[in-house]
């Protein structure tokens, strides 16, 4: 069994990235984010990020070569360094309006959802930058409240946390009392979004990218019980690092919870085969153990 760290030992873990951080808040908004760019890229050099990355793209797609492989890598080190440096500057990055859009059959009945107050399910994953999309509802009056995973660190998580909601309130942290809060939001007729792309061991298979991957039928649940629009939508980084663009996809059917969480992963797993430098590579996704689901 792992024990908590002592609070010295969170302390001890938090100076290096409050030193990074720190640091960057003294720069001006683009060379704050473009130093979050080198940054993740010297972090992607390192064995135990660069290893795990290009073990699940070699995983998910085989016929990439080993240089093919380590370009992407670069890529998913910048993008994720500067998302992850926008996300501790929330404030600015609303403020000064860092998306276009949003385009897509989604965005009228999002916006509809918002400004009438019926509700709806707004779904994403780790790719581009994924709080677009909850900036945009701000942005027009409405805020999306959202489900998070607590950072370990505890001093990092009070900091992440803050900075989330100035992106949407309220922040519902994962787990059974986070559920609740996220139901009784949708009851009144709020939006929430969904990071649908985490790995559950409770959850069940479905295909995602043509590997077996533990998905929760959350969203879809959600989306059926209120009967509110299941909109997938993404932020895709621009070519100059700093900008996104915002793509809400049309309304998943509703049928089933599991064929519209399949839906969900198609629709993410084609983002991500078009796009696959602005995926989060990093993080444990699939179920290894288990066979291929059939063609």
């Amino acid at each position: 069994m792992t024990r908590k760290r002592s609070a010295f030992g969170q302390a001890l873990g938090f100076a290096p990235s409050a030193l990074a951080l720190g640091a960057a808040r003294l720069l001006p908004y683009p060379a704050r984010i473009a130093f979050g760019g080198r940054l993740g890229r010297r972090l992607m050099a390192l064995p135990r990020f660069r290893c795990r990355a290009e073990a699940n793209l070699a995983y998910v797609m085989p016929e990439l070569d080993a240089e093919a492989r380590a370009a992407i890598v670069r890529e998913v080190g910048d993008t994720f360094g500067r998302t992850f440096f926008e996300t501790f500057s929330l404030a600015e990055f609303q403020t000064r309006g860092m998306w276009t859009g949003p385009t897509g059959p989604g965005a009228a009945p999002l916006e509809a959802a918002a400004r009438e107050g019926h509700g709806a399910v707004l779904v994403s994953g780790h790719f581009g930058q994924w709080e677009a999309g909850r900036a945009w509802l701000k942005s027009i009056g409405s805020e999306a409240g959202a489900v998070y995973r607590p950072l370990n660190n505890r001093p990092l998580e009070q900091i992440y946390r803050r900075q989330l909601e100035i992106g949407g309130r309220p922040m519902f942290p994962k787990g059974g009392r986070g559920l609740r809060g996220l139901v009784a939001h949708l009851a009144q007729g709020r939006i929430a979004a969904i990071l649908t792309d985490q790995y559950d061991r409770r959850a069940a298979i479905f295909d995602f990218l043509g590997r077996p991957a533990p998905t929760l039928t959350l969203a879809a649940d959600l989306a059926l019980k209120f009967g509110v629009p299941l909109i997938p939508g993404y932020g895709l980084r621009a070519a100059d690092g700093l900008h996104v663009s915002l793509d809400l996809e049309a309304p998943v059917p509703h049928t089933t919870a599991a064929e519209m969480t399949q839906a969900l992963n198609d629709s993410l797993a084609a983002r991500v085969r078009a796009h696959p430098g602005q995926y989060l590579w990093l993080h444990r996704r699939w179920r290894k153990d288990l066979p291929a689901p059939a063609a």
